[in-house]
C-alpha cells in the first residue's frame, strides 16, 4: 500500500510524494489541467522525490525551449 507523505502546492500545480515500503518514494505532479504526472522513478528519500517533482514543475512552467537550432545525430 502506498501512503502520501508530502503535498506541496504551487500556483496551479500540486506536487505530492508517496511511499511504498518495498519500493521507496515516488513523486507525483498534478497539472493545472488535472493530469497526474510522475517521473517514473523510485527515490531513496522523500526529499529526493520532492526535488524530482519540483523539477517537473520547473520544466513545465519555464521558458519554452527553442529546438530550431538542434541537429539530429545520425551514424
Amino acid at each position: 500500500m502506498q501512503t502520501v507523505t508530502e503535498i506541496i502546492a504551487f500556483p496551479d500545480w500540486i506536487v505530492a510524494v508517496t511511499h511504498h515500503r518495498s519500493t521507496g518514494f515516488c513523486c507525483w505532479v498534478i497539472t493545472p489541467e488535472l493530469a497526474a504526472l510522475t517521473d517514473g522513478e523510485t527515490h531513496p528519500t522523500s526529499q529526493e522525490a520532492l526535488e524530482a517533482g519540483r523539477s517537473l514543475v520547473d520544466c513545465s512552467t519555464g521558458p519554452p525551449i527553442d529546438f530550431s537550432r538542434c541537429r539530429l545525430y545520425q551514424d
